[in-house]
């Protein structure tokens, strides 16, 4: 029995909770490096034992009492020597946007994932965590463990080595929502704080994604710019459009085409559904730029397959018989490729309307959050 009780003791339990998504990803990926990064911080030799739960914590960025009231909840109904929540939500204290929260009660840390930007570190998640545990630890080797303001304002310079050009300071203060003081790690809510919270927001979207839901709207294009290459009046076009129409034919391709997708989708946020306005914008940012990187990348994947498919279907000598020798050059095939891809922007834009509405809408925070909340309310 007194065997079992040391080997009981030299374990320590890291409870890491965090949002369906992005922060659940991130959790899982550093999971494994954790304990060799946490050994390497203690002179104990503990065995750690790092757990992940999955849990939405609370559906909307506005409703920071439910947030802080599910940590106290998960503190008291786990036996864990370090609580860490991850979530996709922006936090804000006092109109400054939170980084990094840690209860001085409970020691439970917050990370705001979205705070961290585009793309979030995987390492400055990882050292962010380290740091709190190890920050923990050592006011509970102390008599009084009641944390000095002095020590938890020194994490700061630990937390910015990934917040460069957004610099945190340190803010106490005490929380009715919990009745306790906590450490809040924040950045102003200036253009540089709200470009890289949207930005975060954004990555939490994975616009990437995006290219799989249209993938029958990349075929569409595809298949339209193709034939449409066979005939000349593309080829004289491109061919007599100086760059700056180029440029102006590929705006007008690419907004029209992120417009139609945010009216036809209904992906705009209005006043009835999220209470408070600056969270509105941040939640219509978020969506803006999460399309609008995943158009320009649809943009970019469809102009590769329309400059491999001009190299291959139309060869000089039979494009000599409509326009002139001079004009027959590699830039005319870049040119071609790109005038045909913005073209068909155009018409997939249209296309987009008959995707699954639902899919491309759990893309964006706001529906993504409200479907939370209706599953946990029929549950």
């Amino acid at each position: 029995m007194m065997n079992q009780r040391m080997i009981d003791m030299t374990i320590r339990y890291v409870g890491i909770v965090a949002a369906p998504g992005a922060p659940d990803t991130i959790a899982r990926k550093i999971k494994k490096d954790l304990p060799d990064a946490l050994a390497g911080h203690f002179e104990e030799d503990f065995d750690w034992d790092v757990r992940i739960y999955v849990d939405p914590l609370t559906n909307y960025a506005e409703l920071t009492k439910e947030l802080f009231q599910k940590t106290d909840e998960y503190y008291g109904d786990n036996d864990w020597d370090y609580t860490i929540f991850i979530t996709d939500l922006p936090i804000y204290h006092n109109d400054h946007i939170t980084a990094v929260d840690i209860n001085h009660n409970t020691d439970v840390g917050v990370v705001s994932l979205p705070a961290y930007g585009w793309p979030p570190n995987k390492k400055g998640i990882l050292d962010t965590i380290v740091t709190l545990i190890t920050s923990v630890q050592a006011d509970s080797e102390k008599e009084n463990s009641r944390p000095n303001t002095d020590e938890r304002g020194s994490l700061a310079p630990a937390f910015n080595r990934y917040f460069r050009i957004n610099r945190l300071h340190y803010a106490r203060d005490y929380s009715e929502y919990t009745r306790s003081e906590h450490s809040i790690y924040q950045m102003k809510d200036n253009m540089r704080g709200y470009m890289r919270l949207i930005s975060g927001m954004s990555w939490a979207n994975n616009p990437f994604n995006m290219l799989s839901i249209l993938s029958g709207v990349v075929a569409l294009a595809f298949a339209t710019g193709t034939f449409s290459m066979i005939f000349s009046t593309m080829w004289n076009l491109s061919s007599v459009f100086p760059t700056w129409r180029l440029i102006a034919v590929t705006a007008l391709a690419v907004f029209g085409m992120l417009l139609w997708i945010i009216i036809s989708h209904d992906l705009w946020e209005t006043k009835k559904q999220e209470r408070q306005s600056r969270f509105l914008r941040l939640y219509n940012g978020a969506t803006v730029l999460t399309l609008f990187i995943s158009i320009i990348f649809y943009f970019a994947v469809l102009y590769m397959m329309f400059l491999a498919a001009g190299v291959v279907l139309l060869p000089p000598d039979f494009i000599l018989r409509n326009i002139g020798a001079e004009e027959v050059t590699i830039k005319f095939y870049f040119e071609l490729a790109w005038f045909a891809t913005s073209l068909t922007t155009v018409v997939s834009a249209i296309g987009t309307g008959f995707q699954n509405k639902s899919v491309i809408q759990e893309s964006t925070y706001g529906y993504r959050h409200r479907l939370r909340s209706q599953k946990i309310d029929s549950e």
